[in-house]
């Protein structure tokens, strides 16, 4: 359907759910250089310790005031490498792998033969065993794509071009732009469209446009690896090729009037309500009355923001030939449906973005990615069958108990901010107070009645299941917003905040060990996931959910001073990470992160305030020889252990707002002095900044 970045995608936690994640690459979590020991050909090798804190992840001969990240989890990382199907390994990867386990489990007993017809069962089981079908769908090969193949290749019009468009979009398979909908951001009571920038196969616009050596290399593997999908598609060898530089020419005009990275994490370029005539306006040549007539909506404007691409999109629609448009066509065909298609298709597919992009060597088995397959396309069906299982009620109960402290210790903390005038602190408490926090999963589910699974029929399955979500998305458009839905399947491993409805969420999959543990003690849960929910908190009051008031309305609700004075502030944090060589010479890009990094910074400062309020005036009892002071950054540190493919850092770096895990363990803890006090570390000390930064 549609990538609204930024802004009107959740604001994650993790950089591990594709939610979060730049389109169309693999999503990584970026981590210190990877070990040159052999990898193994399974994750699960690796998945030895499952919760609280562990002393074998330390490293005693490192300084925890020196290099705070290796003192942790040097351990760890002496004992770990990247399995071959991976292209990083972390604590949330070892989450992710016991996940599966369990998950892999309710998929076999639920593809078991005899499920009631139309049933959640039914529908998981025979999705599963339709994508485990491996024999069916090589023998099918490119078939199930034919009947589209050919309609691009009778293509003749403009018409014709608008008409296969706007097609495709109704059926879930957007291409060329985004389209869908998401709450007004001046009215978060309602949805609205947003239409958008996309149409590139590359992850971001820069990687069309830097004339460095490793970027043009890069070109030159991706029109290889077009070409060689519009072969396997069935164009002729020396054709595809020439397709293929067609194809890298209008992606490379799309890309140069496209904005960056930087640019869509401000709000304000994702909303220009617009009508239909005004649209029409600007492309003469795509009809905006026909599109939405097509995708099935009936509105009188929509958000029409990058109006410089749509200029271009109306230019090309003048002046690219015609075959042209057919071989960008026959690529984004191929690209989107080579997960579903015959193997050659699906292994070419993953050598350019799994192992060119990210460095990946190998894909991972077919049952775990037939299980995201599920996942993405029923993942609420599949959820139901997950939560009966794997999710207590006193899980429950003990997060909401921490999120409602962390809440306590942030209203005090911004009671007293010195900085800050009460008539924006007045705001500020409002917000605060009217946060929805959502644990577990939706009060809710998700009806797919209406959605048929055939179990010997993957394409099919994938196609209908598509268009299923495009109708119950565009039904969306100008009607009240539903916020008891969620943005993240209750199996998902990761936490976001929403700032149009100004909600913090926290699904099952990530309320266990190593981020949350019953067993634990306060420390160590405040340390890891207390530091999460604060961290989710503190993306309401980040550069970009601080724009957003109480009922998640794009609206300022600051004195200019203060926003003048936070914006100082920020920038301070915006140097520090800019400092951070994540690979190479390539620097972490401390604007792009900036959201991210004063969550970590802010998550954790009231989480450690939320610990001391817990902890009350008890005595400060050692375990393991280590303070509840201690034991509460440690667990933050272990919390961020990871190694990552140099390809795939180069990629977070680019084009992910998360920093790499190493930065996000090490640079909050260097702004807090009760880090320093904790492990008694002294100015000078490469882990105590001089001058800490301090927004929250």
């Amino acid at each position: 359907m549609i990538s609204l970045k930024s802004v009107l995608a959740p604001a994650c936690a993790l950089a591990l759910m594709a939610a979060c994640a730049p389109a169309p690459t693999p999503q990584t979590t970026p981590s210190p250089a990877q070990t040159t020991t052999p990898a193994p050909t399974t994750a699960a090798a690796f998945v030895t310790n499952v919760g609280g804190l562990d002393r074998r992840n330390l490293d005693e001969s490192a300084r925890a005031c020196v290099d705070f990240y290796r003192y942790a989890n040097g351990g760890w990382l002496s004992r770990n490498t990247i399995p071959a199907d991976r292209s990083q390994w972390s604590a949330g990867s070892e989450l992710v792998e016991r996940n599966d386990a369990l998950l892999r489990r309710i998929l076999e007993d639920a593809a078991g033969a005899g499920e009631p017809r139309g049933s959640v069962r039914q529908k998981v089981g025979d999705l599963f065993a339709s994508a485990m079908d491996t024999a069916r769908i090589a023998a099918l090969g490119t078939r199930p794509i034919q009947p589209e193949l050919a309609r691009i290749d009778a293509l003749r019009t403009t018409e014709d071009l608008q008409a296969l468009i706007t097609d495709y979009h109704a059926k879930g398979m957007g291409v060329l732009f985004g389209a869908g909908p998401e709450a007004d951001l001046r009215n978060s009571s309602t949805n609205i469209l947003y239409v958008l920038q996309g149409g590139l196969g590359l992850p971001e616009k820069d990687y069309y446009l830097r004339d460095d050596e490793r970027s043009v290399t890069l070109r030159g593997q991706y029109v290889e690896h077009v070409g060689n999908m519009l072969a396997l598609g069935g164009a002729a060898p020396e054709a595809a090729r020439a397709q293929a530089e067609r194809v890298m020419a209008m992606e490379t005009r799309l890309a140069r009037a496209s904005l960056g990275a930087v640019e869509l994490r401000n709000p304000a370029n994702f909303y220009t309500p617009t009508t239909v005539a005004e649209a029409e306006a600007v492309t003469p040549n795509f009809r905006w009355s026909r599109f939405l007539q097509g995708i099935g909506v009936r509105t009188e404007r929509f958000s029409f923001p990058h109006r410089a691409f749509f200029t271009e999109v109306n230019a090309m629609l003048r002046d690219v030939p015609m075959d042209d448009w057919k071989a960008y066509l026959r690529w984004n065909l191929l690209r989107g449906a080579a997960d579903y298609l015959s193997p050659e298709i699906e292994r070419e597919s993953f050598r350019f973005y799994g192992t060119v992009l990210q460095g990946t060597p190998q894909m991972q088995p077919r049952w775990k990615r037939a299980r995201g397959t599920v996942d993405a396309l029923v993942g609420e069906a599949l959820g139901q069958l997950y939560v009966a299982e794997a999710f207590p009620p006193e899980a429950k109960a003990r997060a909401m108990a921490m999120i409602e402290n962390i809440r306590g210790a942030l209203g005090e903390r911004l009671r007293t901010l010195e900085w800050m005038s009460p008539a924006t602190r007045e705001r500020a408490l409002a917000k605060l107070a009217t946060f929805d926090p959502k644990i577990g999963y939706p009060d809710v589910w998700r009806d797919y009645g209406a959605l048929e699974i055939e179990r010997g029929d993957y394409f099919g399955n994938v196609r209908r299941a598509a268009a299923f979500e495009a109708r119950r998305q565009f039904a969306r458009v100008d009607q009240p917003v539903d916020r008891r839905e969620w943005a993240m399947t209750p199996q998902t491993v990761n936490a976001y905040y929403n700032p149009l409805r100004n909600e913090i969420v926290f699904p099952a999959g990530i309320m266990q060990p190593p981020f949350f543990d019953p067993t634990a003690d306060d420390a160590v849960n405040y340390g890891a996931m207390g530091a999460i929910i604060g961290h989710e908190i503190m993306h309401g009051f980040d550069d970009q959910g601080s724009q957003f008031d109480a009922q998640g309305n794009f609206a300022d609700w600051w004195t200019a001073e203060d926003k003048a004075e936070f914006t100082r502030r920020s920038r301070t944090l915006v140097e520090q990470y800019g400092a951070y060589v994540a690979v190479d010479s390539l620097r972490v890009n401390g604007q792009l992160t900036l959201g991210e990094n004063i969550g970590d910074l802010g998550g954790l400062v009231i989480a450690y305030s939320a610990l001391q309020r817990a902890l009350g005036t008890a005595p400060r009892t050692p375990i393991d020889g280590l303070t509840p002071e201690q034991r509460f950054f440690l667990s933050w540190a272990q919390a961020w252990r990871g190694i990552t493919r140099d390809e795939a850092v180069r990629v977070q770096v680019q084009t992910d707002p998360h920093s790499p895990r190493q930065f996000r363990a090490m640079g909050p803890v260097s702004n807090m002095p009760e880090f320093a006090q904790a492990f008694g570390c002294r100015p000078g000390d490469p882990m105590v900044r001089e001058t800490p930064v301090r927004i929250w």
